[in-house]
């Protein structure tokens, strides 16, 4: 398989590495044990991956394809094409992924943000996810999954107004050296909520550490990656969205200690903190990263690729690029939430740089 289409004759298989994870999952839920990656294959591709198992030529692929859609094979070969490159990018074969050019290079560099992690506690126990049901029927976890979200809301509407009425960096002083102290330990709270969220549902926590985006920015981090085995999504739902939670019930804290405090340099402090959780926030919900808010769709979708795949299908519109196999077979309700993954993003990008507008009128008086 060369870089631009397959060898018609040649073998081709999932890699070694390549796990199919049993389960009532939507599409087919893929594994990679030597990165500890979840990959989501869509429903059409089920037909695919009994003969990939054993291993198989694309030519037999096109045949399948052409006898049961009763179609051209030479329609047929650009379904197989697209279908093997997209998951050969993905190192799912045992074919190395291919040399990119400059443009597959930036689509690549947007999709796939590098990170590197500082392991400091590791669990070597095997995959697993039971799932545990709650005691609580549907009516009430409703409920209370309406009240937290309200909670949150409120609490990040007191953190608003505390940073837009009372922000004052010159008056901080000396207690500006607190904020960092505040932040690790909030981030510490933030991690133990997915933990221990995911310890209820009994989700082995493969490792946990500081992990550096861009191989600069660091924070805590706990690898939750194995709840994508959870058949049911609210408790996947309710594992990333934990720490989003305690953001914003932490910013409210901060928020409302600004509002009652009389001292000067507290009032700043709080606010000063309440700020830098908001902004804690929104980088937890930023939908360019692998943030918890980009979890909580995923979660909410069913869909474990959702940011790559967002990305690549408004660039092929944008630029005019080839679509993947995977968005030539996507659904109308599927191509509307990409769509509305790139208006989350313009509304993210307004109000971060509100946020940031907010700092500067601050800092200079």
């Amino acid at each position: 398989m060369d870089d631009e289409q397959p060898d018609w004759d040649l073998p081709v298989s999932f890699a070694s590495s390549v796990e199919i994870v049993p389960g009532d999952n939507p599409g087919v839920l893929l594994y990679r044990n030597d990165t500890g990656r979840y990959f989501q294959l869509g429903r059409s591709s089920r037909m695919f991956v009994p003969h990939l198992q054993e291993g198989t030529t694309p030519r037999f692929l096109v045949q399948r394809v052409s006898e049961r859609f009763q179609v051209r094979e030479s329609a047929a070969a650009r379904t197989v094409t697209r279908f093997l490159s997209e998951i050969r990018e993905m190192g799912l074969l045992d074919v190395p992924p291919p040399a990119k050019g400059l443009r597959g290079r930036a689509v690549r560099a947007l999709a796939e943000i590098p990170m590197g992690r500082l392991v400091l506690v590791r669990d070597s126990s095997p995959p697993a996810a039971s799932g545990r049901q709650g005691a609580w029927g549907n009516l009430a976890r409703i409920a209370t999954g309406v009240f937290v979200g309200v909670i949150a809301l409120v609490a990040v509407g007191v953190a608003v107004l505390a940073v837009t009425q009372l922000l004052d960096t010159g008056a901080l002083g000396g207690a500006s050296v607190a904020i960092p102290l505040v932040l690790l330990l909030h981030l510490t709270i933030h991690e133990a909520g997915h933990w221990l969220a995911c310890r209820y549902y009994g989700v082995t926590v493969p490792e946990a550490g500081i992990a550096f985006w861009f191989w600069i920015l660091p924070r805590p981090y706990v690898d939750r990656s194995h709840a994508y085995r959870l058949n049911r999504r609210v408790p996947l739902v309710v594992i990333t969205t934990s720490g989003i939670v305690i953001d914003a019930l932490n910013a409210g804290i901060a928020g409302a200690l600004a509002f009652a405090a009389d001292d000067p340099t507290l009032r700043a402090l709080a606010a000063g903190v309440a700020y830098i959780l908001l902004m804690t926030l929104a980088n937890d919900v930023n939908p360019f990263l692998p943030s918890d808010g980009l979890h909580a769709i995923e979660a909410a979708t069913g869909q474990h690729a959702f940011r790559r795949r967002a990305i690549h299908y408004l660039l092929a519109l944008v630029l005019r690029l080839p679509s993947s196999h995977h968005h030539e077979f996507a659904g109308r309700r599927l191509r509307l939430l990409y769509l509305g993954y790139g208006v989350l993003s313009l509304v993210y990008l307004a109000a971060v740089a509100l946020l940031v507008a907010r700092l500067v009128v601050s800092v200079g008086g």
